[in-house]
């Protein structure tokens, strides 16, 4: 597989390419929520850098070392990823097999590289790599991945070149999913996709249970009730719509702001020829042309408010709390 093998995120494809053709030393992080592709990117940019012959695209894909990577067989490459007996990865693990590891010269190719995924290190083993992290040898690259940088130590952002992943658009989610689902209807597709809060892993997975749950749509009638509803709707009947979606809640959380963001590009641009919410764009209109107090001050502050909901939940606060925090304050700012 080559960069262009894989969907989406054009411009970060083009940057890891050059970065591993230019082969120095360095330590980065591909952020984004789970589901975005952040491993797959992580494990193409490696066998970019391991390439003896990398160009635009990345790796060559024929060669030795290529080769090797795609059997597991180098020792020039170390995968850190969710470990099959505790939560976290231990610490005496990273000591050993990174910190130790990226003192050794490379073995095959020019670079030694570690994949780590920052989702499942605490604070010890993050601190045991800080010394590693602020001074990697010459020939060691660090690929780090975080679903939520939040929990991620300030002392390691510090040294690390963050790469934010980019939203996917409807399109690549389709082709994403038609990858992975090649027999599933139209029809069916389109549906995971609108869904799936713009993951495609969210998307892979609802094509596969074949669900016919509309999260986005239950999200924006919320939404469009949300200035003409009482105290009491938002507390008992919108918080209970939340709650069945409680695992779900990054994609409730991704649904409001797709919403906002729609509302907003109507309120500014009344003629916008694309909204995130095609389906749902009559009603959208509707609520738009309904609710003139409703301005991007406003939208900014219920953005806030969800942004506040993500951080909570983050941090293991009750779920039924946040979101009828979230809510109240969407309801305050948007009522007439």
């Amino acid at each position: 597989m080559a960069f262009s093998a894989i969907t989406g995120q054009k411009q970060i494809k083009i940057r890891l390419a050059a970065e591993a053709q230019r082969r120095g030393s360095g330590v980065y992080m591909l952020s984004g929520p789970e589901g975005t592709g952040k491993r797959l990117l992580a494990e193409e940019f490696a066998k970019a850098l391991m390439c003896f012959d990398a160009g635009r695209d990345g790796a060559c894909g024929v060669c030795s070392n290529c080769k090797y990577f795609d059997n597991f067989t180098t020792p020039d490459v170390t995968r850190v990823y969710e470990p099959s007996d505790t939560k976290n990865v231990k610490v005496v693990f990273i000591k050993d097999y990174v910190v130790a590891e990226s003192y050794l010269k490379p073995q095959f190719a020019r670079t030694k590289t570690f994949i780590i995924d920052f989702d499942y290190l605490g604070v010890e083993s993050q601190n045991a790599l800080l010394k590693s992290l602020e001074e990697p040898s010459k020939d060691v690259v660090f690929i780090l991945t975080s679903s939520n940088t939040d929990t991620v130590l300030d002392t390691v952002m510090s040294r690390v070149t963050e790469i934010k992943l980019e939203p996917y658009s409807d399109e690549e989610l389709e082709e994403i999913v038609k990858a992975n689902c090649p027999d599933l209807e139209e029809t069916k597709i389109r549906t995971a996709v609108y869904n799936s809060g713009r993951i495609p892993g969210k998307a892979i997975s609802l094509a596969k249970e074949d669900s016919g749950v509309s999260i986005r749509h239950e999200i924006n009638s919320i939404m469009i009730a949300m200035p003409e509803s009482s105290y009491i709707d938002v507390l008992e009947d919108y918080c209970d719509v939340l709650t069945g979606f409680k695992d779900d809640y990054k994609i409730v959380a991704s649904s409001i702001l797709l919403f906002l963001d729609d509302v907003g590009r109507l309120v500014n641009y009344p003629d916008c020829r694309k909204i995130n919410n095609e389906m749902d764009r009559d009603a959208i209109e509707r609520f738009v042309a309904m609710n003139k107090h409703i301005d991007t001050l406003k939208l900014g502050r219920c953005s806030e408010a969800v942004n506040t909901f993500l951080r909570a939940l983050e941090v293991n606060s009750n779920f039924d709390s946040s979101a009828s925090a979230m809510l109240l304050r969407i309801h305050e700012v948007l009522k007439k």
